[in-house]
């Protein structure tokens, strides 16, 4: 019988000898790569089931399995008799180290022995080798609860290997890729706080401190941002000791000019959804195998997912064998002339003195990566770059026609900035591919929910889905916020809200105010002021709260307009996303609110307005009555009655109760009360 061999840490495949084996179908497969992982015991029909449907498995389900392994049997061939059965369940027989996973463990163990017998050079060397291992996303090509669960052990054994190797080649020293492969593991897993100190001491020991401050702050922004935590002990102390300390003087080490870091496996699992999306980026990435070239432009409000579809396109590439460098700008990047080319492309040495020079030495580096083979060149947050990576990433637009490039942007968008209107028009005339991420279905948002707490959400927790308004940022918030004020309890494997839970979590509240910072602070004002209005409002509200006119308002309205913020209801203009309003209304002091709302009702009233209205922000305005107020329901009285009973009359009881109303203003108002409130 001929050996099997079978490998998990990547996509799922089997050798029988020398030959692959076609292990059918994804729910084939995946009951195929759970006895692989649980070789030599017996798995149970029960166990299966679950593995493959979850707690939703068909009626058929049991038939489906015995159908599953009769055809696993088919396609091992002379290796069939490996897979058995018996009244125990199904077992799948593998020899020592036929598994990649298990050799893997193995290896990283032996590693661990060898480094605390004092021999780091053979403990390098076996992690090496465990790492070589893999291929790609542990179980890339098989989904279902157990492919889920074994992939995230194995992906914590792999950053723990990784991080312990790293520290051993900065403890003998360090070599001339550790800065490279930690700003790799850095920006797959942007939470894991070993990696960014690792990248800070070996940056400071080359004699970089100003970057190794610089990763002390992104990290610390990553942190915040996903988690709401500070850094941990170990970066504080780090940092402090970087201040204190003059750097070491940097070793003169030539870069190679075809040095373009490519890590192994990037951070997946932020990405939910996209699949038409996905699969378009997948297929420009095959067509630029065969030497056909594009430029993409993703493109989407704050926080709706275009560096998690990035990073799946770009963990796409890898796989294919493309070469990538991958830019981030940040805010403060800006300033530096050409900064997101040069960290992309690792070009160091180039000075930026001379903008239109240090283009022409971009052009030609990748001119240089390009003639060994196809490259994927990708700039995350483009509205951030600075002015002269703009004009490097337009030059490079241009060269798609002739080299074997694929040129990707993210961007959300900027109303106002005609230069990243310029470059996204050119991605059209030279036709290239846009694409606009739309807000996700319920269904891919409490999917979020459930990844983000750790167990699937519950009718309660599934009932908060639209205040995500679709945006997986605001969704991640809204789990994480509820979980930090204690605001979710587990019942029966089910995430629920917990009743004594109040309001939206301030972390929600603070994210979706922050993702409109590109705005205009005349803009952000004008909004805060709209959003205290309601979901729906006119012009002329907004006038009345802010003190401004209306034609001076319109530009500050546009501006939201064009950014997606507001859409146009009808002659009056709405809140696209209703989390947003209230996150803008919780801003303003609520001393403040109640005057606001009786500027807005007075506005409104002389400007014709729907009465309801009217009477809404009267309703929320001060309780005090003045004569304006008693004269507009004399007149308006009657009909809001009719409109809007309850309303009409609250406000009359209210104007009755003041000493205001003069006799004859009291007996009509009187008569608006119906039965024996009268």
């Amino acid at each position: 019988m001929r050996r099997l061999r079978v490998t998990v840490l990547g996509p799922v495949r089997a050798w029988s000898g020398e030959s692959e084996i076609d292990l059918g179908p994804a729910r084939r497969r995946a009951l195929f790569a759970m006895l692989a992982a649980n070789a030599n015991r017996p798995v149970t029909r029960t166990e299966l089931i679950r593995a493959l449907w979850g707690e939703s498995a068909p009626s058929a389900a049991a038939g489906n399995i015995y159908t599953y392994v009769s055809g696993l049997r088919r396609s091992l061939g002379a290796a069939g008799g490996l897979l058995r059965s018996g009244r125990a369940g199904y077992t799948l027989r593998l020899e020592p180290g036929a598994l990649d996973a298990d050799r893997f463990e193995t290896l990283c163990e032996a590693a661990g022995a060898q480094a605390a017998a004092g021999r780091p050079g053979p403990a390098l060397a076996l992690l090496d080798e465990a790492l070589a291992l893999w291929r790609g996303e542990a179980y890339a090509n098989v989904t279902g609860l157990f492919a889920d669960l074994d992939r995230h052990r194995l992906t914590e054994l792999r950053i723990g290997a990784a991080e312990r190797r790293a520290r051993l080649v900065l403890a003998g020293g360090g070599d001339d890729t550790l800065i490279a492969d930690l700003t790799a593991l850095v920006r797959d897993h942007p939470l894991h706080e070993p990696f960014h100190e690792l990248l800070m001491r070996a940056l400071h020991r080359a004699g970089r401190g100003t970057e190794a401050l610089d990763v002390f702050h992104t990290a610390r922004r990553v942190l915040v941002d996903e988690l709401g935590v500070e850094p941990g002990p170990a970066l504080r102390e780090l940092q402090v000791q970087i201040l204190a300390e003059p750097a070491p003087a940097a070793p003169a080490v030539p870069v190679a000019p075809d040095a373009v870091p490519a890590p192994a496996v990037p951070w997946r699992g932020r990405l939910v959804g996209r699949d038409g999306e996905l699969a378009l980026l997948r297929g420009l990435l095959g067509a630029l195998g065969e030497g056909r070239s594009t430029i993409v432009w993703i493109e989407g409000e704050p926080g709706i997912g275009k560096s998690a579809l990035l990073d799946a396109a770009l963990h796409e590439a890898r796989a294919m064998g493309h070469r990538v460098a991958r830019g981030v700008a940040e805010e403060l990047s800006g300033r530096i002339p050409l900064h997101v080319m040069r960290r992309a492309l690792r070009l160091e040495d180039v000075s930026h003195d001379d903008p239109p020079a240090a283009v022409d030495r971009v052009l030609d580096h990748v001119r240089e990566l390009t003639a060994a083979g196809p490259l994927v060149l990708a700039v995350d947050h483009l509205q951030w770059a600075d002015e002269v990576s703009l004009l490097a990433w337009e030059r490079l637009a241009a060269l798609t026609r002739w080299l074997p490039l694929l040129l990707v942007a993210t961007a959300r968008p900027e109303p106002g900035r005609a230069d990243l209107a310029r470059l996204r028009r050119g991605v059209s005339t030279r036709d290239g591919h846009l694409i606009r991420l739309a807000p996700l279905p319920p269904s891919d948002i409490e999917q979020i929910f459930g990844t983000t707490v750790g167990v699937p959400p519950g009718a309660t927790l599934r009932s908060l889905a639209p205040l995500a308004a679709g945006n997986p940022l605001y969704a991640r918030e809204l789990v994480t916020g509820l979980v930090a004020e204690d605001g979710v309890r587990v019942v029966d494997g089910l995430a629920e809200v917990d009743a004594r839970a109040d309001g939206i979590p301030r972390a929600l509240l603070d994210t979706v105010r922050a993702s409109l910072d590109h705005l205009s602070p005349g803009a952000r004002e004008a909004l805060r002021y709209a959003a205290l209005l309601g979901d729906r409002f006119a012009v002329a509200e907004v006038a009345a709260v802010t003190g401004r006119t209306p034609f001076d308002l319109m530009a500050d309205l546009e501006e939201a307009l064009a950014a997606d913020v507001l859409v146009d209801a009808g002659g009056e203009l709405a809140f696209r996303q209703p989390v947003l309003r209230r996150a803008l209304a919780g801003s303003i002091p609520a001393a403040l609110r109640p005057t606001l709302r009786r500027h807005a009702a007075q506005a409104l009233a002389d400007d014709g307005g729907p009465l309801t209205r009217v009477a809404d922000h009267l309703l929320a305005g001060p309780p005090e009555v003045d004569e304006w107020l008693v004269g507009w329901l004399v007149a308006h009285g009657a009909e809001l009655s009719r409109q809007a009973p309850e309303p009409a009359r609250e406000l009359v009881r209210r104007a009755l109760a003041s000493h205001r109303v003069p006799a004859a203003h009291r007996t009509t108002l009187a008569a608006l009360l119906d039965g024996p409130e009268r």
